[in-house]
């Protein structure tokens, strides 16, 4: 509390000081602040008039004592008159501040500081009152401080002694006298010393009673950290914090009393109709009109009246009030402090919904706000929705109101009013609405006599302000027009400044004609001119308006101090300009009152006239001082979070981290951490701030990322630093590749490609995501040295290599479909579990939550998907849930999913508002917005089958695709309807291709809808296709283009957009061109290697663009042929499916086990230097059989000639050898006294070769082989081998070659195998397991090869089993969820059952001495009668013994790696990696791991430093 107290007491001085002070603690690197308006120039800045030291003293006070005081109840008997007389006493000081330097002022004087010594005399009783105030010298001073107020006022009433007007023309037109002067400063010289006698006094006064204040406020701080679910602290710019707020409309003024009478009885007749169906109000009229005052009085009123549910008020001061993220959010918090009977279903349902990942709104509003209001029991509640104009996305808008009309008839008892301008998407979705009542209500209506609300509103608001009699506030009336946002401003102004009569005589000139926007610009005007009390600090003024209009959160008068150190007026330009901006408090976020007037100032010179910010040119001051900030603030340790005897936890796993934010930062370097990038972006982008920014991210960009991580905001780094690359690709297009270019890109792509993992855990910033960046990036070169001791050591066969392109992971099976939007800014991509991603192509992140649609067996159940023409929704079948539609902002629901069987076609219509859909013969018209049907359908005919439809670019015609069912063999057909009316027009028959079933592919149209071309697959991808060519009036076949490379999801055929060509490729790798009306051949194009796989021409249709399994992307001429410079420098990698946005300006391609890889073509794009390995990128199946024998590991990649390679984990080596083979690896092991390697291969051989020398020794037949599946393994000293292939096992004599054990199952089926598992520590027994959970033993005696055995239930986990190393007749088994002890006889007998936890898979092991068995990271005291769970904070010593292969406690949890002992997760395995199947991709060795990345290849990881230093 004492700390809370010294931080207060020198919040005012640091407005003056705090750049020195930084500069004490760290040198500042000056920065040019560019002038923020072309109109107020000056060659030198003249300082705004300072104050005195002693009202800043007085201000100073106020403000320590208020900031203690303001959160405690105004019941609190010992500090309200304190704070009473506190009040006035500064009161006093600033009216005699008013006065000096403006003599003007002289006239109100007296009536101020009249009024205040009243005042102060009437609280002097309560001050009186304080037991430990009487006798104080505090009253002395008081007593003072009367009598020196007294004396001015007597000689202020004699200088303005005579006739009031001769002075005001006196005081305007010449020189205050020097004598009139030296007699102000004479009484300001009083006024400062009573000051200062009672502020010492007070001082002591406020310090004695603090401690009582303080423990009241850590109370309530304790409360309020866990009052409402979700809320955050204030000023943690980024997230949601103060800005609840705003959103809460807590600070917009209400009606005045007798104002607004017809529309609030309006509204209040509404909502007690019970009987109307009518739930939602719609308040509707132009900007200004009053709209959101009368919102606020009506919920004000409600909430009185226990009848409020929640609120939301939409503003463009803040981010989280112009869009619906956080709506539902914060309305549901509002409806559980509203309705206190909902507060715990409301919090759970919170929780909830934020453990979930993206959940839709439509979901969220359903589930935080209509289940829980639908609930209540007693009378009518109401939701009230302001300005939803100010929401940004029109998207956004339709999808708040779609839900809400949707489901506001399930829960009656609720109602919704709204306000907004009458916007057309809103109007398109609420006249069409029976749910929609009082749209026709206007405000802005002369002729309706809302004046008389103006009237009242004027009268209530100025009748007690000096000098404002009632012909000038008829004057106010009158000039208002009916627009209460002049009126409110004009009142603002009367009320805020001190120029009264210049702004009365500036009200009086307005002219009766003048249109409301002039009369509006003329008072901005005045508020500007006036607040400018030097002429010569026009730049100050202009720097802080720059910085709280270009802000995009808004930001306090501290933190523009913090951000203009050399500005210490800030917080008196802000007072000056109350009559446009709100909330002059230094802590309090700044508010434009009025969108207007952000339009005024940033309008053009001659509207803004003299006072005009030019956007970029603020945008570059607010980045200089974000930079300037965050240079002084990041380093390391920030929070001291990294000790290094914990590991490197998640971010959920620490305490109380926002609190420890809120208090190590100040809310400048909040902001500036949330939007320096953005603010550098919309700049111009000066040399000297380029080179800021290359700066700070070679110096302090890990500690950003660090911090945004801890602030739950990487989403704001990617969104900044996307903006940020995008400029710096258009601003050094001379050369690209640059450092500076190179060191932004790599920024992005960093946050981007290891989002995942810096989102759980910011210190893994330094180490996992830190190690796989290229090594000779100029950005992240310095950061690997400066952090070489937080690194694991990790080793891979070559080096991390970034293209210039975005990674995009998440998907975990082969992507078989990409589609962009027709502006380019979204990417769909589908993989064959059914799962689709929408993709922000600017920024690379998700756009929406993934739609996961399942999967049956090896069949997609999510495709066909479709952009409409105009981009702004998106469709998808998927199998069960039926036909999506979708917007493409967010991938959030148009409507609920629309029965639909799986794979059935569907497309969207080019100019209405339809989409057209086939289910068998059934063709039918939807509308879009509503999800209704809009015409009746038409059947195709009995027996039809329709497997493809299209609709014309200029919505004429329909094409439809299929065939009879019993006739797919031998003839499909093409049916034409027109679309107005769903008549048919024209039918033909598709050719007959003899013994394969007909598959149609990409039907595409030509631009003037004339002609429409058909692929056509025969059986298979691997024989030539035909497309064909025809006329969409008459169905008449115009060209059949033979010898076509068909794939299912390609379009075949891509018509020139402005031109009369067409394009297809070849089977013979070469691309031919085509006239769009006769299908004549104009030329063919050679030059690619391998198969074309895409076509696109450009947006002007001159160039055509290739990309083929080459891996090469080319350009080509269209009217010439001739080959142009690429869009895609290098290569691209195995592509298998790609896509090239119509504009050009991305490029996104993916290939098995990669990521995608989304290409920014503007400006070029570079792809890999050489051609990717082919088995890097085939179809192949990769997985991890590792061994490990002390510090050497094998690590195979089952590819035709990968063979095996060792790795010697001692001395970093990457590849020692690589073991030659022909064949796939299947198995490998080391013997446990390290001398051979072996390993089944799929020949069926086993191989061993000398582990020193790899020379080969020998090979044995394992029999027949069907699968890859198999295994191989040494008896404990190393005499045998045994080894298992499908359905057969063998062991064998090292030595000899003897076979001791030969086994084959009946293997009837594929799926029939057996696994050996084990050999006994004395070589007497081997154990297996089959396909039939049949558990066997056998005698490895090679004449009877005894076995015992015995059969349990099924189980679906991979057996695994261990021999006891003290005793050879105990034997371990696991068949999950078991894991069983066994004693091995004439008969198995069980002695022990263990079950283990769900998910649990590792290798079973017994220590060396056999008390312990451990499966995975599990271990189990076994030497007694039933097992004892090991709880130990380190693992059994008797795990550790030389010469074993050493049993790992590491384990695969959740997207990282995780140890038993101690227990706690370790590091991430990159995002791109978690797709893959990691029982498949997984291998650990004792502290020690390895896993594949997407190109096949292993990375080794050693964690022995991390667990011993997390053991110490």
């Amino acid at each position: 509390m004492k700390a809370l107290f010294r931080k207060n007491q020198k919040k005012k001085q640091k407005k003056a000081t705090e750049s020195s002070h930084q500069v004490s603690t760290e040198p500042v690197e000056p920065h040019p602040l560019p002038s923020t308006s072309t109109s107020i120039t000056t060659q030198q800045a003249a300082p705004h008039p300072q104050p005195s030291k002693p009202h800043e003293d007085a201000s100073e006070l106020s403000e320590q004592f208020f900031s203690i005081v303001k959160e405690i109840s105004e019941a609190t008997d010992l500090l309200s008159p304190l704070k009473s007389a506190c009040a006035l006493m500064i009161r006093g000081i600033q009216a005699m501040r008013a006065a000096h330097g403006n003599t003007v002022a002289w006239i109100e004087l007296c009536e101020q500081l009249e009024h205040h010594l009243v005042q102060l005399e009437a609280h002097r009783s309560e001050l009186q009152k304080i037991p430990s105030i009487k006798n104080d010298g505090c009253l002395k001073a008081l007593e003072y401080y009367f009598s020196v107020i007294t004396e001015v006022i007597k000689n202020a009433s004699w200088a303005i002694s005579g006739e009031e007007s001769k002075i005001i023309s006196s005081i305007k037109h010449s020189s205050v006298a020097q004598t009139e002067k030296e007699e102000m400063g004479r009484y300001q010289t009083m006024m400062e010393n009573a000051w200062q006698a009672y502020s010492i006094e007070m001082k002591r006064l406020i310090t004695l009673k603090v401690k009582e204040v303080g423990d009241q406020l850590e109370e309530y701080e304790k409360a309020h950290t866990r009052a409402t679910p979700g809320q955050l602290p204030e000023g943690d710019y980024g997230v949601v914090g103060p800005d609840s707020k705003i959103a809460y409309g807590d600070r917009i003024d209400l009606c005045e009393e007798g104002t607004r009478v017809e529309v609030l009885d309006a509204i209040r007749t509404w909502a007690t109709d019970y009987e109307s169906n009518s739930q939602i109000f719609w308040l509707n009229d132009a900007a200004g009109t009053g709209k959101s005052t009368i919102a606020a009085t009506i919920a004000n009123e409600w909430s009185l009246n226990n009848r409020l549910a929640g609120r939301f008020f939409f503003s463009p001061n803040s981010r989280i009030t112009q869009t619906t993220k956080e709506f539902c959010r914060l309305v549901s918090n509002d409806i559980a402090k509203n309705q206190p009977s909902l507060t715990k279903t409301i919090q759970d349902e919170i929780q909830l919904v934020l453990s979930e990942e993206h959940v839709w709104f439509e979901v969220q509003l359903q589930r935080l706000i209509i289940d829980p209001v639908r609930t209540l029991e007693d009378g009518r509640v109401f939701i009230v929705v302001d300005a939803l104009d100010n929401c940004v996305l029109s998207e956004e808008r339709r999808g708040l109101l779609n839900a809400f009309i949707q489901h506001l008839p399930s829960a009656p008892r609720l109602k919704l009013l709204l306000t907004s301008r009458p916007v057309q998407d809103i109007s398109d979705v609420l006249t069409l609405s029976p749910l929609v009542h009082g749209s026709d209500l206007q405000l802005l209506n002369v002729r309706h006599s809302y004046h008389r609300d103006i009237h009242i509103f004027v009268d209530k608001r100025l009748s007690n302000i000096p000098k404002i009699s009632y012909e000038h506030r008829k004057m106010i009336i009158e000039k208002s027009g009916g627009l209460f946002l002049y009126a409110a401003t004009v009142c603002r102004m009367l009320e805020k400044g001190r120029h009264r009569l210049d702004t009365l005589k500036i009200i009086s000139d307005i002219g009766s004609t003048d249109k409301l926007e002039r009369r509006m610009d003329i008072l901005y005007l005045s508020v500007l001119k006036q607040a400018l009390i030097d002429k010569d600090a026009g730049d100050m003024m202009m720097s802080v308006l720059s910085m709280i209009i270009a802000a995009y959160q808004p930001i306090s008068s501290n933190t523009i101090s913090r951000f203009l150190p050399n500005n210490t007026y800030v917080e008196d330009f802000v007072q000056d300009l109350g009559g446009v901006l709100k909330d002059g408090h230094p802590d309090r976020p700044i508010k434009v009152l009025h969108p207007t007037f952000r339009e005024f100032i940033l309008s053009d010179e001659d509207r803004a006239n003299g006072f005009l910010l030019h956007p970029a040119q603020s945008a570059a001051a607010m980045a200089y001082a974000c930079i300037s900030t965050l240079e002084h603030m990041l380093g390391d340790g920030l929070f001291q979070l990294d000790k290094p005897d914990r590991l490197l936890a998640r971010n959920d796993d620490i305490e109380g981290v926002d609190r420890l934010i809120q208090k190590s930062t100040t809310a400048a370097e909040r902001y500036a951490s949330a939007f320096w990038a953005h603010h550098v972006a919309a700049s111009d982008m000066s040399p000297d701030l380029w080179s800021r920014v290359t700066k700070l991210l070679s110096q302090k960009y890990l500690n950003w990322v660090e911090l945004m991580s801890w602030r739950g905001s990487i989403g704001l780094c990617i969104e900044g630093l996307s903006r940020l690359r995008r400029i710096s690709n258009n601003q050094i297009n001379s050369n690209r590749d640059s450092q500076d270019s190179l060191i932004v890109r790599h920024a992005h792509q960093f946050v981007v490609q290891h989002q995942s993992i810096i989102i759980e855990s910011a210190l893994q910033t330094y180490c996992m995501a830190l190690f796989f960046t290229p090594r000779d990036s100029p950005l992240f070169m310095g950061y690997r040295e400066r952090y070489r001791d937080r690194q694991p050591k990790i080793m891979t066969p070559s080096s991390v290599e970034w293209e210039s392109h975005i990674a995009l992971g998440g998907h975990s099976s082969i992507v078989y479909q990409l589609i962009f939007s027709p502006d380019g800014s979204r990417l769909i991509s589908i993989d064959q579990e059914g799962i689709l991603q929408l993709w922000n192509t600017e920024t690379g992140s998700l756009a929406g939550k993934p739609f996961r649609g399942g999967k049956k067996s090896d069949i997609p159940v999510t495709g066909g998907c479709k952009f409409s023409v105009d981009g702004q929704q998106f469709g998808f079948w998927n199998d069960p849930s039926g036909l999506h539609i979708r917007y493409s902002y967010n991938g959030e629901p148009v409507f609920p999913p629309l029965p639909w069987p799986a794979a059935w076609p569907f497309t969207f219509s080019s100019t209405l508002s339809h989409f057209i859909g086939a289910k068998d013969s059934s063709i039918t018209q939807w509308d879009i917005k509503h999800g209704m049907e809009a015409q009746k359908t038409r059947h195709a005919g009995a027996g039809f089958k329709c497997d493809e439809v299209a609709i014309s670019p200029d919505d004429g015609m329909i094409v439809i695709v299929g065939c009879h069912e019993e006739e797919k063999i031998t003839r499909g057909q093409i049916l034409l309807w027109r679309l107005s009316t769903f008549q048919q027009v024209a039918s033909c028959e598709l050719p007959r291709v003899p013994h394969y079933p007909l598959d149609y592919v990409g039907t595409s149209f030509s631009p003037d809808s004339g002609r429409f071309a058909i692929g056509i697959i025969h059986g298979t991808e691997s024989i030539p296709g035909t497309a064909i060519l025809y006329d969409a009036k008459t169905g008449k076949e115009i060209e059949v283009m033979q010898g076509v490379h068909l794939r299912a999801r390609w379009t075949p055929v891509v018509f020139c957009p402005l031109s009369r060509y067409l394009a297809h490729n070849s089977w013979k790798f070469s691309i031919v061109i085509r006239e769009q009306k006769t299908g004549e051949t104009i030329s063919t194009l050679y030059g690619h290697k391998d198969s074309i796989i895409h076509l696109s021409f450009s947006p002007d249709s001159k160039r055509l663009a290739s990309v083929s399994s080459d891996q090469t992307l080319r350009v080509w001429n269209v009217e010439t042929g001739e080959a142009l410079n690429t869009i895609l420098s290098g290569y691209t990698g195995i592509v298998r499916y790609c896509a090239l946005s119509l504009d050009w300006d991305h490029f996104a391609s993916t290939a098995p086990l990669h990521p995608i890889r989304l290409y920014d073509m503007r400006g070029g794009a570079s792809g890999r230097d050489s051609a990717e390995p082919a088995n890097n990128g085939g179809m192949g199946d990769y997985a991890i059989i590792g061994a490990a024998y002390m510090d050497s590991i094998v690590a195979i990649r089952s590819q035709t000639d990968a063979g095996a390679m060792l790795w010697d984990t001692s001395t970093g080596t990457n590849r020692v050898h690589t073991l030659p083979t022909r064949d796939y690896v299947v198995s490998v092991a080391f013997s446990p006294n390290g001398e051979m390697i072996a390993a089944v291969l799929s020949a069926p051989i086993l191989r061993i070769w000398d582990a020193k020398t790899f020379a080969y020794t020998k090979d044995f037949e394992v029999g027949i082989t069907r699968h890859r599946d198999g295994g191989v393994f040494f008896s404990p000293d190393s005499t045998l081998i045994g080894a298992y292939h499908t359905a057969s096992a063998t062991v064998w004599d090292v030595k000899t070659e003897q076979i001791m054990l030969l086994y084959s199952s009946s293997a009837l089926y594929d799926y029939d195998f057996v696994k050996l598992c084990a050999i006994s520590s004395d070589n007497s027994r081997a154990t297996g397991v089959d396909h039939r959970s049949l558990v066997l033993v056998w005698d490895l005696d090679p004449i009877t090869n005894r076995s015992v055995q015995v059969t349990l239930s099924k189980h679906r986990s991979e057996p695994s089993a261990a021999f006891s190393p003290t005793d050879p007749s105990l034997l371990a088994v696991t068949l999950l969820p078991d894991i069983m002890l066994w004693r091995v006889a004439e008969e198995l007998q069980l002695i022990m059952k263990i079950e283990a936890p769900k998910g649990l898979y590792g290798k079973l092991s017994f220590s060396y001495d056999g008390q312990y068995l451990a499966y995975g990271p599990l271990v189990w005291d076994v030497s007694t009668t039933s097992p004892v769970l090991y709880a130990e904070d380190l693992p059994p010593t008797s795990f550790n013994a030389i010469g074993l292969q050493a049993h790992s406690f590491l384990f695969y949890k959740d997207g990282w790696i995780c140890s038993a002992f101690p227990q706690g997760s370790l590091l991430p395995v990159p995002s791109e990696l978690r797709g893959l199947e990691m029982t498949r991709h997984w291998y650990a060795f004792g502290e020690k791991v390895i896993f594949m990345n997407q190109f096949g290849e292993p990375i080794l990881v050693d964690l022995s430093s991390i667990l011993a230093q997390a053991r110490q």
